[in-house]
């Protein structure tokens, strides 16, 4: 089963506007605890590359039935 980075990305300028964002990662990630050593490293660069957004929350886990906008 893959596993995903699920986060809540909010605008600096507006924090009341916030969207769902989701990455998939590959069939290497197959455990929560291998999704957890990728995910940081993952969410630093989105941050890095999405100065205007801020990460509220997140995690890791299985597709949920609404998954998201795909990064």
């Amino acid at each position: 089963m893959l596993y995903g980075l699920y986060f809540m990305a909010c605008l600096v300028a507006g924090p009341v506007h916030c969207e769902q964002r989701v990455h998939i990662f590959d069939e290497s990630v197959t455990t929560p605890m291998g999704c957890l050593v990728v995910a940081q490293p993952q969410m630093a660069d989105w941050q890095s590359r999405h100065p205007g957004w801020r990460v509220d929350r997140w995690r890791c886990g299985k597709p949920p039935t609404d998954d998201g906008a795909r990064i």
